[in-house]
């Protein structure tokens, strides 16, 4: 089974590490995988690959492989966007190493979802309750994780005070542990 290691809404300040799409510094893109490897290096330097995504198999709605692009000072853990019209997911290596494997997972996952689901054109705050949901339901189904590892999440959510597309970090927590039930 492929490890998804994840990525999304860590924002590069002291305050919340998850605050949702911060402004970033300057980034620093380095290749990370190619939609057909298995492994990645996180950096130039080389962190180890249990720390670092491999290829998730996501595909976006026009069903594209979606490349994994490792950029220090990216601002955040993860992002998804299209570079060159084409659908890539952006992580912080270094935001990446302090998380747990299967935080990384969910993150990975939603940014698949924003991919698979078509969010990139008119971003919202339902369309990132429904990456949410989608990258639970995911990483769930393909048992990266359960629904009982969400409370484990704690400490990465709770300073967060949310944003006008994020959930505040308690309320989100809630939501991804009722997701999975959800129809």
């Amino acid at each position: 089974m492929k490890t998804i290691i994840a990525a999304i809404v860590l924002a590069a300040t002291a305050a919340c590490p998850l605050a949702g799409h911060a402004g970033s510094a300057p980034a620093t893109a380095v290749p990370a995988t190619q939609p057909s490897s298995t492994t990645a290096k996180a950096t130039e330097a080389g962190t180890e690959a249990a720390s670092t995504p491999t290829d998730p198999g996501c595909r976006d709605f026009r069903r594209r492989p979606v490349r994994i692009l490792a950029v220090k000072s990216l601002g955040d853990a993860g992002r998804a966007e299209f570079i060159g019209g084409g659908p890539v997911i952006k992580f912080d290596p270094d935001l990446m190493v302090g998380l747990p494997p299967a935080l990384r997972e969910f993150f990975m996952l939603h940014e698949c979802a924003h991919h698979t689901l078509g969010h990139l054109f008119a971003p919202t705050l339902q369309s990132e309750k429904e990456a949410d949901c989608w990258a639970m339901k995911e990483g769930v189904r393909r048992r990266h994780f359960q629904v009982a590892d969400v409370p484990t999440w704690s400490p990465w959510f709770q300073a967060s005070r949310g944003t006008m597309m994020h959930l505040p970090g308690p309320e989100r927590l809630a939501f991804l542990a009722n997701c999975v039930d959800a129809p």
